[in-house]
């Protein structure tokens, strides 16, 4: 069944946050985000992706970059998505380094149709009567966004 997708950016006109860190022991962010993750959006382990995860440890320092995703239901339409990307590197020796962390979110609506009759049925529901509801989602979820990033600047001791 064909079906209508809209797609807006959370974090619109920036498209995504980012957190810069240098001090000690960078890598430890790698186990803070997932519970930040799952507790600020209060998502489930079945709504959540580890999508990447990796060490370059052919040298020093040691890079590593990880992406998480998280789906957080709205309603039968609607589902938030929060993806949280981090890369840096650490010394071996006395474990300081640097991190980068990007926060975004995308807001995305599907509307299926069977018939060109329905798809326009959807594009008018959409924009006459659902319109409100997907930016009160929006103004939900960039809440929530900052919240994340307040919490993860706060574990990382960044003010």
């Amino acid at each position: 069944m064909p079906e209508l997708k809209l797609k807006s950016d959370i974090l619109a006109p920036h498209n995504v946050k980012t957190i810069k860190f240098s001090g000690d022991h960078p890598s430890r962010i790698l186990k803070i985000i997932p519970p930040l993750m799952k507790n600020i959006f209060k998502i489930t382990s079945t709504k959540f992706f580890e999508d990447s995860v990796k060490w370059d440890t052919s040298s020093d320092p040691t890079s590593f970059y990880a992406v998480w995703r998280g789906r957080d239901d709205k309603d039968a339409r609607t589902s938030v998505w929060v993806i949280v990307k981090i890369q840096g590197d650490e010394t071996e020796k006395d474990k300081k380094g640097n991190l980068t962390i990007y926060i975004s979110g995308i807001l995305v609506t599907t509307l299926p149709y069977d018939n060109a009759f329905w798809k326009v049925i959807s594009q008018t529901y959409s924009r006459v009567f659902y319109s409100e509801q997907r930016r009160r989602y929006i103004a939900e979820a960039r809440r929530y966004l900052e919240i994340l990033e307040s919490e993860i600047r706060k574990q990382l001791e960044i003010m």
